[in-house]
């Protein structure tokens, strides 16, 4: 596994399960505490910047792109996606950059989250997760449930299966698309440089891998993995997230084993790296003073 140093950040290569090779970064002390981000659909591991920044800096950041995302490559065929083959990179990103014997924080926001909670019953991933945050995810009754398309009942219903399934460009990038989607995605109050942010990493993104993964989300039924993690646990969600509402939140509160809080944050929507870094910094570094060596006891 060759290491490559780029300014801060230390860049890798991790082999999947089923030979995909993703991409990772490891940022921070070699030696320090360890905390594994996965990030969000149609994004890349950029959307954790703002977070990675307002880290306590002791901790070693571990983030990679999920397959099809930022510089991991697309799956060649259809099989390459599904939650199955999300756990399984997470559990070779795990292997790959958490010693054995030792354990890390792991944190997902959206598809990072399912991810998290596809790998609940993997071994690999039991021993190595001495904590977990869940942020702006669900695992189940996601098109049932989203609010993202303005329409009454089953038809809104139906119009979010669309808006994920769709593998079609989203057209040009502009002040009408960009309120178009903020409005699906942020929360009223966002920072416009992080608006401009997340709309960059959105257009940016494969349209077949878009449309792939919102496939295999518009089906997703992960409660009984979900069960399966006994790690601590804390879940956070904004009130204006409209893709995966406070309802999914409280969820999967009820399914894992050991959820410590359900944090709500006034006024945000469904990209909390960008609309609450600081919140989620201060929780991930409060997860790592309590349920890892080196770092010291949060105040």
């Amino acid at each position: 596994m060759a290491i490559r140093h780029v300014g801060q950040a230390r860049e890798l290569q991790v082999r999947s399960d089923d030979g995909t090779p993703l991409h990772v970064e490891v940022r921070g002390p070699e030696d320090g505490p360890t905390v594994v981000l996965a990030h969000c659909w149609a994004t890349s591991l950029a959307s954790w910047g703002p977070v990675v920044r307002a880290l306590d800096p002791s901790l070693r950041v571990v983030l990679y792109d999920q397959r099809g995302h930022g510089r991991t490559p697309l799956p060649i065929t259809r099989a390459g996606y599904g939650p199955e083959k999300l756990a399984e990179d997470l559990c070779a990103v795990l292997e790959s950059t958490v010693p054995e014997g030792s354990r890390a924080v792991v944190a997902g926001h959206s598809m990072g989250g399912m991810t998290i909670m596809a790998a609940g019953a993997h071994q690999a991933f039991q021993d190595r997760a001495a904590a977990v945050l869940l942020t702006n995810t669900g695992c189940a009754q996601l098109p049932e449930r989203s609010t993202a398309v303005p329409l009454p009942g089953p038809l809104g219903a139906l119009g979010a299966h669309v808006f994920l399934k769709a593998p079609l460009p989203l057209g040009p990038r502009n002040a009408l698309t960009t309120t178009v989607l903020k409005s699906m995605v942020m929360g009223r109050k966002a920072d416009p440089r992080m608006v401009r942010l997340c709309m960059r990493m959105v257009h940016a993104c494969d349209p077949v891998c878009r449309g792939s993964w919102g496939r295999v989300m518009s089906t997703l039924d992960l409660e009984e993995s979900t069960r399966r993690i006994a790690a601590p646990t804390v879940v956070m969600v904004g009130t204006e997230d409209k893709l995966t509402p406070p309802w999914h939140a409280h969820h999967i509160a009820s399914l894992v084993e050991d959820c410590r809080e359900v944090l709500e944050i006034p006024d945000a929507g469904h990209m909390g790296p960008l609309e609450y870094p600081g919140i989620l910094a201060d929780r991930l570094d409060r997860l790592a003073a309590e349920h890892l060596e080196g770092l010291a006891k949060a105040a």
